[in-house]
Parts: C-alpha cells; structure tokens; sequence
C-alpha cells in the first residue's frame, strides 16, 4: 500500500469514527505508527497537521448537526468530544467567526427565508 493510499484510508476512517474521543494516540494505534512519525506523514500528504484536520472534521459535522436538528448544543459538543460547551463555543467561534447558537440561529433564518 502506498503511503497515499495509506493517508486516504486513514482518512476515510477518521471521517467514520469522528464522533466520540479521538485522539492522537487512537489514531496512531489504528494506524500502527508512532503519533510522531504519523503526524510528519500526515502533514506531508495532506498539508494539514493530524489534530488540526481532525478539529475541523469535529467542528464541521457538529455544525451540520446543529443545523438539522433541535439538539442542545452542550450534546453536540459532548458527541464530538469535546470536553465542555465553552471548549466547543471557543473552537466553533474560531473555525466559524460565531458561537454555535448565532451559527445555528442564521442557518435557520436562512432555511426559513428560502
């Protein structure tokens, strides 16, 4: 297998367990290298460092939650594994420029303006 072959499937496997506790050193036991050495691999293939991509996946499938759904945010944070709600507000607010709320207020006035 290829080392892009490698990093795709690695990939593919993150995106499908993305929910829950992931951490470095899940992902370097599944991958059976050392979390150093995955890391430099992943930075080289994807251009991304490993925590970072996987931030972004949490960050991205939450807000897709909260878009489709009623569910309190401190639950979404919770089933992507973060720590507390102003941990995810924090992130959320980084990746996205608002909190969750505002976030998920906007999509629904979009949603309803449609």
């Amino acid at each position: 297998m290829s080392h892009d072959d490698f990093i795709n499937d690695l990939v593919k496997w993150i995106d499908t367990h993305i929910e829950g506790k992931m951490d470095l050193d899940t992902v370097a036991d599944r991958a059976g290298y050392s979390k150093w050495h995955l890391q430099r691999m992943f930075k080289q293939h994807t251009g991304y460092a490993l925590g970072e991509y996987i931030r972004a996946r949490r960050l991205k499938k939450s807000a897709e939650r909260l878009a489709n759904g009623g569910e309190p945010i401190l639950d979404v944070a919770i089933s992507f594994g973060f720590d507390s709600q102003q941990s995810f507000n924090r992130s959320f607010k980084r990746q996205f420029g608002q909190s969750p709320g505002a976030w998920r207020r906007q999509v629904q006035v979009s949603a309803c303006a449609q």
